[in-house]
């Protein structure tokens, strides 16, 4: 037996900055003192351009001085601002007075497993650090900050990206037909719950579904995908009965799509729509002395889910 995509759609219901990429954390550090991480939160939403998630990234960073009451740093003293030629973000931090010695750093951490003390669910494994372009901080135990120190002066700490920012952290969403054989596999990198390593695991995967626009707009409102007649994707079952199937749509990490509200789901406004194939094949008639063979196979029509 084989199940092969036929179709597939969803809505784009979800925002490029979300829970899964929001969340990251002000490293203070003073020069005699341990180091104290401050979360901050970007506003989830669809950023079109780089110079309004420059000001949404500004925004949060001066709400979690305020909020946080982070006596090291000044109320309303950081900026963010985006160069268009170089793709990076530039961060300065203005010190208060009389903590000109201090240390300030931005840390994202991706961690698999516990994340770090004092530190939660949502900022131990984010996808920050693609957004601001800056180092992935894997281990509870990293040290050093996630972006390059320019410059440090009496008042000032100015911290830049260390590679290209991005707009979006996903770029496809990912099908997955949980508890049936696939037969295929996957590196580590595509769950967010298996430990990192240079090998391949068993998967569940069964289609990718890329994006037309890396951002939402009209035009790009639905993905969708429509095979062009070469099974693209396609599993070959070790069973020759099926009592149920269960899809899941995922983003790269094997995270479900990240949802505006809790509700969302429940109201059906992340749902999708798809078309599968199942081919049943037998095994030829066997041969008689006087009859060729006759093979057979049967194809039943093509099964909506929704």
């Amino acid at each position: 037996m084989s199940i092969t995509l036929q179709s597939f759609g969803i809505r784009r219901n979800w925002y490029n900055i979300n829970p899964t990429n929001n969340t990251g954390y002000l490293s203070v550090t003073p020069a005699s003192g341990t180091e104290t991480l401050y979360e901050f939160r970007i506003t989830p939403g669809s950023y079109a351009t780089f110079t309004a998630l420059a000001t949404a990234i500004q925004t949060s960073l001066n709400a979690a001085i305020t909020d946080h009451s982070i006596a090291a740093l000044t109320p309303g003293g950081t900026t963010a601002t985006y160069d268009s030629i170089s793709r990076l973000f530039t961060i300065t931090c203005t010190k208060s007075a009389g903590n000109n010695t201090t240390a300030v750093q931005i840390k994202c951490f991706a961690v698999k497993g516990p994340p770090p003390v004092g530190v939660s669910l949502h900022g131990g494994f984010s996808d920050l650090h693609e957004i601001l372009g800056g180092k992935p901080l894997r281990s509870a135990t990293a040290t050093g900050g996630s972006l390059t120190l320019v410059s440090g002066g009496a008042n000032v700490e100015q911290l830049q990206s260390k590679f290209p920012a991005s707009l979006n952290t996903l770029d496809a969403v990912y099908i997955h037909l949980p508890g049936l054989e696939t037969g295929n596999f996957m590196s580590t990198g595509l769950e967010a719950h298996i430990a990192e390593g240079i090998r391949l695991v068993e998967s569940s995967l069964f289609a990718r579904i890329p994006f037309d626009s890396s951002s939402f707009d009209e035009i790009h409102e639905v993905v969708q995908f429509e095979d062009s007649g070469g099974d693209s994707f396609q599993s070959f079952l070790t069973r020759k009965s099926l009592e149920h199937i269960e899809m899941r749509v995922t983003d790269a990490k094997g995270r479900s799509l990240a949802n505006i509200d809790h509700t969302q789901e429940e109201e059906g406004l992340l749902s999708f729509k798809a078309v599968l194939r199942f081919d049943i094949f037998t095994p030829p008639t066997p041969p008689e002395p006087s009859h060729g063979v006759i093979h057979k196979s049967m194809h039943p029509p093509s099964v909506s889910f929704r």
